[in-house]
């Protein structure tokens, strides 16, 4: 599911979305998910690590799609994931719609250039459940497990 969530935000934003904010769009589809459902969309162990969501698996998985479904460019200190030579079509990756909608939400929110959109959207993860939870008590360099299970916690307890 990485593999397609990835793809997905790629080709969603027609190959304009930094690195930085396909990280937080993939963490915010296994939050919401968790949240509504109680199940995450990937099988990643999501840690806090250098005051940011993240796996390694990602750097694997887009350097496994690089110059393929992909192509990975460096600007101006700002790593971009752009469309690759194989890219394909949202449709050609066979999601529910039920999940196109989530994700859809995800891109129109947090999608866009200029400094203040990734500074939105970096703000907002902060003051998720599980990044609130750990952001003030490790070090940068710590990587700690984020339980995302808290943000469905903090829906539930907002509706009692």
């Amino acid at each position: 599911m990485l593999d397609k969530l990835i793809k997905y935000f790629a080709y969603a934003t027609k190959g304009h979305i930094t690195k930085i904010q396909l990280i937080r769009f993939l963490y915010l589809a296994d939050l919401y998910s968790v949240k509504w459902t109680g199940k995450q969309l990937t099988e990643l162990n999501w840690y806090y690590y250098h005051l940011s969501p993240w796996h390694q698996d990602i750097n694997t998985a887009l350097d496994k799609m690089n110059g393929k479904e992909i192509s990975i460019e460096t600007e101006y200190n700002t790593v971009l994931i752009k469309l690759g030579e194989k890219a394909k079509t949202i449709d050609d990756l066979q999601l529910p719609l039920s999940l196109k909608l989530i994700l859809d939400n995800i891109r129109r929110e947090w999608a866009g250039t200029g400094q203040d959109k990734i500074k939105e959207l970096l703000d907002y993860v902060y003051t998720t459940a599980p990044m609130v939870e750990v952001k003030d008590k490790y070090k940068p360099e710590e990587k700690v497990k984020l339980n995302l299970q808290l943000e469905r916690e903090k829906l539930v307890s907002e509706l009692n």
